[in-house]
């Protein structure tokens, strides 16, 4: 672990600008914290309505992320209310939350994180807070007398108890028996270390010598762990998120949550169930993972079983069950998959899954692991602010959990249509053989792959890849195609019908040929392909164009008689005159409108509704066929096209 403090880059930095700096250098370090994990603070004075000082605290609000974040991500509060409420001797969470909402300097701000009110107790000006992976390593697997030894006489050990209010009163009473003299640190076993300092380098040096002793440890006495790459799966993945998604009553996105050697999976399953990494880990895993085995439809049984046991332990009867589906799964082969409703969450929970794999594994080299009990990892699972948050959910994008494949996504239709079902939550992933499609599909979630779709080896390989990726394939739209310019049949060259034929109608069968596999494990599977008027009324001089669709629209109508038995929908649009595509170049248009007898601009404007059809409106199309709106609709044939006299 390296201090990346650089004293050019904090000079002339002050109170929150400083604050936001030191915190950004703990957010960077996925060791010490992950995906929003660990607070930290800065305390000072602000002035209010009346120009009195007030003694204040700045905390990272809850939900901002320390990586990525500057002065905004704090929230501001008095401190005098933050202190009086840990003096009561009891406080409900709930009541703690609201007492703390009521203390913001903007009632408007983010809520404060949870452990606000420890903040508040340290007498230091900085307070650094994280969830160390080698710290919690070393004290689910060491315990105390190994973390002493390690990280130095100067840190106050606390045994675990919830976060929340009975930490802080057990902050406020250990420093005021201990007194902060002699301590340059708190760690909680089995959650994380608390460091501080008059100065944000203070107490950011004494964050990274304390983690580093225990990363140095790990390094120096124990073998690197033995890297495991099993072969991908494609097929295994989606059936197993098929499965947990059909089990949850939603679509779930699968990640990769990394791999262990095979003969370690029987042997870890069995360790994680004696406490996760740390307390944020059981929110986002569950108190275990699912053990796959050689019946995925069985381990999830068996995963099903004992959570519902263990939440029944309980004893409580107003607890809200949590859905008793897996957050992460392990395979015979060693592979991990994480799952969640968007794709946030499912990243979230592959990258504590990942961490809490490398800490069981190297709790075995030292000998042991214990973590949190089963009552300790019920209680924060079901702890107040979670039960009020199951009460107040929010009902998800249409789309949300579903993953989505888009042909001829560089532009056009294609682009409206990806852009469209992200925008209702989906996972879209373009496919184009030009390579321009990824100036606007680049980001996880929203991305895309370059391939010759007329090579079928190369679209098995990008399926594969989305699978892998993502979980599975639920929604596929075939859109790719081209138009050469007009001529009749006479003069038509060779050339130019095998060309349009070969990606008009030929690529759309072998990218639905290498994804039926997958739709058929996918949710509410539905494929739609995107025609043209021609279909129904070709015009001369474009044989080939004519011929392709008219081919792909039989192609549609075959695939939806013979998958509409396994719940696949198979359905076709056919847009007409949308001239914001690459197919209308302006020789095309003008050849077009010449075969009409028409200028361009009347050729542009010759549908019934004298209205402008684009590719948004076609993509609004696509989306009813996709989102449930059509769920009993298959093998149609829907027009696009502003009313056509000649179609109607």
């Amino acid at each position: 672990m390296r201090n990346l403090w650089d004293e050019t880059a904090a000079s002339g930095l002050t109170g929150l600008a400083l604050r936001a700096y030191s915190s950004w250098l703990i957010g960077q370090d996925p060791g010490l914290v992950l995906h929003g994990g660990g607070n930290t603070s800065w305390k000072s004075e602000a002035r209010d309505l009346y120009g009195a000082m007030l003694p204040a605290i700045w905390v990272k609000a809850a939900g901002s992320d320390l990586g990525h974040m500057g002065e905004e991500g704090f929230t501001g509060l008095e401190l005098a209310p933050l202190l009086a409420l840990a003096e009561l001797e009891t406080l409900s969470d709930s009541a703690m939350v609201a007492a703390v909402k009521r203390a913001r300097l903007d009632p408007d701000a983010a809520p404060a994180p949870i452990e606000a009110l420890v903040h508040a107790l340290i007498p230091a000006a900085f307070v650094d807070h994280c969830h160390a992976d080698a710290v919690l390593t070393l004290s689910n697997a060491g315990g105390r007398a190994l973390l002493q030894a390690v990280c130095g006489a100067r840190l106050l050990i606390l045994p675990y108890v919830k976060p929340g209010f009975e930490l802080a009163r057990q902050i406020r009473q250990a420093l005021a028996g201990a007194g902060r003299a002699g301590f340059d640190a708190i760690l909680l076993e089995h959650h994380g270390v608390f460091t501080w300092g008059e100065t944000a380098r203070q107490s950011y040096d004494r964050m990274i010598k304390i983690c580093g002793a225990a990363e140095a440890w790990i390094a120096a006495n124990l073998a690197p762990l033995t890297e495991a790459r099993p072969e991908p799966d494609p097929l295994g993945v989606a059936r197993l998120r098929g499965l947990v998604s059909r089990a949850a009553g939603r679509a779930l996105i699968a990640r990769p949550a990394g791999a262990v050697p095979p003969g370690e999976v029987a042997t870890l399953a069995e360790r994680a169930r004696h406490g996760t990494l740390s307390p944020d880990h059981v929110i986002h895993l569950k108190p275990f993972p699912m053990l796959v085995g050689s019946d995925p439809a069985a381990g999830l049984a068996q995963f099903s079983e004992a959570y519902r046991s263990y939440a029944a332990r309980a004893g409580n009867p107003d607890l809200i069950p949590l859905p008793d589906m897996p957050h992460w799964a392990l395979n015979p082969d060693g592979s991990a998959f994480s799952f969640g409703p968007t794709l946030a969450r499912a990243r979230v929970v592959a990258e504590m899954a990942q961490a809490n794999l490398v800490a069981l594994r190297r709790a075995a080299q030292i000998g042991a692991w214990q973590g949190l009990t089963e009552a300790q990892l019920r209680d924060l699972e079901y702890w107040e602010p979670e039960q009020a948050r199951l009460k107040r959910q929010t009902v998800p994008p249409v789309l949300a959990g579903r993953v989505a494949v888009v042909s001829g996504a560089a532009a056009g239709i294609g682009r409206a249509t990806a852009e469209a079902l992200a925008a209702a939550g989906a996972v879209v992933i373009g496919l184009d053989v030009d390579p321009s499609v990824r100036a606007h599909m680049n980001r996880d979630g929203y991305d895309s792959i370059t391939a010759d779709l007329t090579d079928e080896r190369a679209v098995a390989a990008a399926l594969d890849q989305v699978v892998c990726d993502y979980g599975g394939l639920d929604i596929l739209v075939s859109n790719v195609g081209i138009f050469r310019a007009g001529a009749p049949v006479e003069t038509l060259g060779d050339q130019v019908w095998d060309d349009t034929l070969a990606v008009n109608l030929t690529s759309h069968r072998k990218l639905l040929k290498q994804a039926i596999p997958f739709l058929r494990q996918g949710v509410d599977p539905a494929v739609v392909f995107i025609g043209s008027r021609n279909v129904a009324a070709p015009g001369p001089g474009a044989a080939a164009y004519s011929v392709s669709k008219a081919g792909l629209t039989q192609l549609m109508r075959v695939a939806a008689l013979e998958l509409a038995p396994e719940g696949i929908r198979v359905n076709a649009i056919h847009p007409d005159a949308v001239f914001d595509t690459r197919l209308w170049t302006p020789e095309a248009l003008e050849t077009s409108a010449r075969r009409y007898g028409l200028t361009v601009e009347a050729y542009k404007s010759r549908n019934l509704m004298r209205a402008e059809v684009r590719s948004a409106d076609v993509a609004r199309a696509v989306l009813a066929l996709v989102d449930g709106s059509f769920s009993r609709t298959t093998g149609a044939q829907i027009p696009v096209d502003g009313g056509n006299d000649r179609v109607i």
